[in-house]
């Protein structure tokens, strides 16, 4: 059986992005360090030493430029194309750029008053110039072609997993479900045909999302269909007090990522009390975070005991590492409030809006896109 080779989606992926700021320090970066290391392996020594890093700057960075404003203006018309003719298109025109930069460099190395005079001619000079830029241009354009097949392939497998630990929210939480439906059926069967109703409302909805950064406000939906669905097992018993900042309904958060926390609380927190128990659903923004808490008031000690497996904060905390990274943040635990002891999870991710997706850091991050 052949193995799939994952090939990179296209030419962004080939080469860094010279248009932007980032991309262009680091290769000014690495053409000084080039410059220094030829001054270092050089016979040359005090001045004369110097004067050749300064030469040896100036020439490496002016070339190290011009390749990238070539590259930066053939990204757009290079951007349907395959990536093999990527490659090729890519590397001569670094060889061309070379060509023209050499040339340049030796006419102004033989008239300039400044510039040291060269012992080549200019074809060798030109010849010697262009045939070390074709070799290093050539490794490192494999290398780039190399990492972003590495990183297409990081990004299949991080699909593959992300989705695997999204499959395992559904049938814990169906399970949860089910059994609340199987307990009404015979004491109360219109309200277990509602609570089948909105079960499969929730479900439908999940599955017709092709998003996985979806809004707050939808977010919100998916956790008072399933308060729906509680209620009618609770009755008056549960309520919830939700606490919304005005910028947080825009904000984009991963699909089913609220809604276990508030099964955890149900369960684990107010369905284990004699009185009525409030669920508080906090979301805001906090400078370039957005901050989701879900609390629910500790259960006295002699209360029923629920055994804790763990999975639904585990499988959130796997979502959000891959998601976002070392930029998100679960914690949970105890905290004593003015009202009592009460049980907070807490969510931090950075602050995100479909409109701020649009650009050219679009999609989700580490690499991982929106579409399923």
């Amino acid at each position: 059986m052949k193995p799939t080779v994952v090939q990179p989606e296209s030419q962004h992926n080939l080469i860094p992005n010279f248009c932007r700021g980032e991309a262009i320090w680091l290769l000014m970066l690495v053409m000084q360090m080039v410059a220094v290391m030829l001054t270092l392996v050089s016979a040359e020594h005090g001045a004369p030493a110097l004067e050749q890093l300064v030469l040896l700057s100036v020439y490496l960075q002016w070339l190290g430029l011009s390749s990238a404003m070539v590259l930066c203006l053939a990204r757009r018309w290079l951007k349907l194309a395959r990536v093999g003719v990527v490659f090729f298109v890519c590397w001569g025109l670094l060889v061309l750029v070379t060509l023209v930069i050499a040339d340049a460099a030796w006419w102004i190395a033989k008239y300039a008053k400044w510039a040291r005079p060269l012992a080549e001619t200019r074809m060798e000079f030109i010849v010697r110039n262009v045939a070390v830029s074709a070799i290093l241009s050539l490794l490192l354009l494999r290398y780039f072609w190399g990492r972003a097949q590495l990183q297409a392939q990081v990004r299949a497998d991080s699909e593959v997993r992300y989705l695997a630990l999204q499959a395992r929210i559904r049938p814990h939480f169906l399970f949860n479900s089910l059994n609340s439906i199987a307990s009404l059926i015979s004491t109360n069967p219109e309200q277990a045909e509602e609570m089948v109703i909105d079960l499969a409302d929730l479900f439908r909805a999940s599955l017709e999302k092709r998003n996985r950064l979806v809004k707050v406000s939808e977010e919100i939906e998916f956790v008072k269909t399933y308060m729906r669905i509680e209620r009618v097992r609770l009755g008056d018993k549960l309520w919830v007090n939700w606490e919304i900042g005005p910028e947080a309904h825009s904000a984009r958060v991963p699909l089913l990522i609220l809604q276990p926390l508030v099964e955890n609380a149900v369960h684990h927190g107010v369905s284990r009390l004699r009185a009525r128990g409030g669920i508080t659903v906090a979301i805001h923004k906090d400078g370039s975070r957005l901050v989701i808490d879900v609390e629910n008031p500790i259960p006295p000690e002699d209360a029923p005991k629920r055994e804790s497996t763990g999975v639904a904060l585990e499988n959130i905390a796997q979502r959000l590492k891959l998601i976002y990274g070392d930029k998100a943040k679960l914690e949970q635990g105890p905290e004593q409030m003015d009202t009592g002891p009460v049980y907070r999870a807490r969510i931090q991710v950075p602050y995100t809006t479909e409109e701020s997706q649009q650009g050219p850091q679009s999609g989700m991050p580490q690499g991982l896109d929106e579409g399923e």
